[in-house]
């Protein structure tokens, strides 16, 4: 006799069997096999077949108690305890379902995996559950059987699958036998559970006739907590998505973003919820790093390896209200614009009405089939697919760190172009305390809310013209480093970006002083594009230093100097080598 799962196997070529669960819902038990040949239009099914699927028992020549329990339950229970049975009659269909999983609860039905007509005939009743459309000719389908779970048939559920454990061989172990394995023992063994996609925990639960509940995002909400941080920082991201966090190791760049990323976080229980922490490595030369790749070795064919960077950015995409951080450290240890060249265009094309997607539909599908995600990241995935393309939104910041010096590589123009430049000089050993502070000129106080709230409304800015007579100036003295129109409406964002900080929370004294707004933009806009030699650089510094002066701009004035002093020295320099 066997014994086993080899001995679950009823035949699965013959159209209709599900149709049994009319019969059902018509007639008691012991008329079943009375009204499956012919009876009914529509439905004409072999007894052995249906004898199979349903545990008939031979000894007693009847069916179950369990077929006239269901009766009282509404159709579509009917229909799911009939699938149930179904399901668990045979061994293929068992293997198959617990292979197709891709999360929790959903999976994906492969026509090779099961045969022409018993792929046909499992698709057709399982879209009559409402776990899968119908598309007629397709080789694959993806499912989703948490409707099931909807149904309080678990209790019913629990005597289908122990009838199909005894056709197996198993029996019930007495309460002093501690060599057998009891019932949640025994489906464990078989992957019972895997076949819905669920723990064997979750299977328990069900079972028991306790509810089941789907993982599902977190509910985010932003604690009302006051907050301090850079007003440089908070301004230059609302003015521009990309910053470059630049100076010597220690001076406080990663703190000072890490902090705010953290104090800004909707799931507190998840510290890293809203930000990604990303160490470049020297040897980059391509965005499979950051955008991850597809794998033609996957356990079920072809995949798509995801990274930490495309994970964030599926939960940007379905929190779109919300701030998130991509926080690459040591940025410069490699080529950005290699690895970093798909961002850089993308930045410029975000804001279209139809704008170019970070992954396609096809990658998106591939991550799905990988089956390695959870059930969360599975609805951001399928939130993705939803809009045909994962996107790089508004409420995404990116922000990299870097120090100079002879293991790190230069900016390209395209880099700088599109990105604002902070840097952060060391101080002196005095003013040094046991833990990194904000200064007091730099320092921004506001409210969780208000800071996520302004960061996210600054899209809609009008840009400034009030400085546009220093712009022409600048533009007019910077030589072949002249800057384009981006550069100018980025800057003109700025100055409405620094007009409302201070009207919104206030701000230092310094802040908004027009010789203070213009030091900043020019430092952090400006400044970083120049690079070169003696004889390309001294006139412009001498340009320059005309119109800082007029203007009256320190800081401008005394980076100016800086790099004068390493080009005289050196015979080279850059906005980088005099921080």
């Amino acid at each position: 006799m066997t014994k086993g799962l080899d001995a679950l196997k009823v035949s699965l070529t013959k159209n209709g069997y599900f149709k049994v669960a009319e019969v059902i819902k018509l007639h008691p038990r012991n008329e079943i096999l009375d009204n499956i040949n012919g009876v009914y239009d529509g439905i004409n099914i072999e007894p052995a077949q249906i004898k199979g699927m349903l545990s008939y028992d031979e000894k007693s020549n009847e069916f179950p108690e369990v077929w006239d329990e269901i009766r009282s339950f509404s159709s579509q229970a009917v229909d799911a305890l009939v699938f149930i049975s179904i399901i668990y009659s045979h061994k293929k269909l068992i293997e198959v379902l617990s292979e197709s999983k891709l999360s929790e609860m959903r999976g994906c039905l492969k026509r090779e995996n099961l045969g022409e007509k018993e792929y046909t005939n499992l698709v057709y009743s399982m879209s009559n559950l409402g776990m899968c459309p119908i598309k007629r000719g397709a080789n694959e389908t993806y499912y989703d059987v948490s409707p099931l779970f909807q149904l309080e048939i678990g209790p019913l559920v629990k005597k289908v699958i122990r009838l199909k454990l005894r056709k197996t061989g198993w029996i019930e172990p007495a309460s002093d036998d501690y060599f057998s394995r009891d019932f949640y023992e025994q489906c464990a063994y078989y992957k019972f559970q895997d076949v819905l996609g669920i723990s064997i925990e979750q299977f328990r639960q069900w079972l028991d006739g306790f509810e089941v509940k789907k993982e599902e995002p977190p509910v985010i909400s932003l604690a009302e907590e006051s907050v301090e941080t850079s007003v440089t920082l908070v301004s230059a991201l609302a003015a521009k998505p990309f910053v470059i966090l630049a100076g010597t190791t220690g001076t406080g760049k990663t703190k000072t973003i890490r902090d705010l990323a953290m104090k800004i976080n909707p799931v507190r229980d998840i510290p890293d919820f809203n930000h990604a922490f990303i160490p470049v490595e020297a040897g980059w030369t391509d965005g499979r790093h950051l955008l991850g790749y597809k794998n033609p070795f996957g356990r079920s064919g072809e995949t798509y390896v995801s990274t930490k960077l495309v994970d964030t950015l599926l939960k940007a995409n379905y929190f779109s209200d919300t701030p998130f951080f991509i926080i690459l450290d040591e940025m410069n240890l490699s080529h950005v614009e290699m690895y970093f060249s798909r961002f850089l265009s993308l930045m410029e094309t975000s804001s279209d009405e139809r704008p170019e997607p970070v992954l396609g539909l096809d990658e998106l599908v591939l991550l799905y089939k990988s089956g390695t995600t959870d059930s969360v990241q599975t609805t951001y995935i399928l939130n993705a697919i939803k809009n045909k393309g994962l996107h790089l939104t508004k409420n995404v910041y990116f922000i990299g760190t870097v120090n100079m010096d002879e293991t790190t590589y230069m900016f390209s123009p395209k880099v700088l172009d599109r990105s604002f430049v902070i840097s952060y000089a060391p101080p002196k050993p005095s003013d040094v305390g046991y833990e990194f502070t904000i200064t007091e000129t730099d320092k921004l106080v506001a409210t969780t809310t208000e800071i996520a709230d302004f960061l996210g409304d600054n899209s809609k800015v009008e840009l400034s013209s009030d400085f546009d007579p220093y712009l022409d100036d600048l533009f007019g003295a910077l030589g072949k480093f002249k800057f384009g129109p981006r550069s100018t409406n980025e800057v003109r964002q700025y100055i409405s970006v620094c007009t409302r900080i201070d009207s919104a929370f206030g701000t230092h004294a310094s802040y908004k002083d027009k010789a203070s707004v213009l030091d900043r933009l020019t430092v952090q806009k400006i400044l970083p594009k120049i690079h070169g030699n003696r004889d390309a650089l001294l006139p412009v510094f001498n340009a320059l230093k005309t119109v800082f002066e007029r203007e009256k701009l320190t800081d401008s004035n005394r980076r100016l100097e800086l790099m004068r002093k390493e080009v005289m020295t050196t015979g080279f320099a850059s906005y980088f080598s005099a921080i």
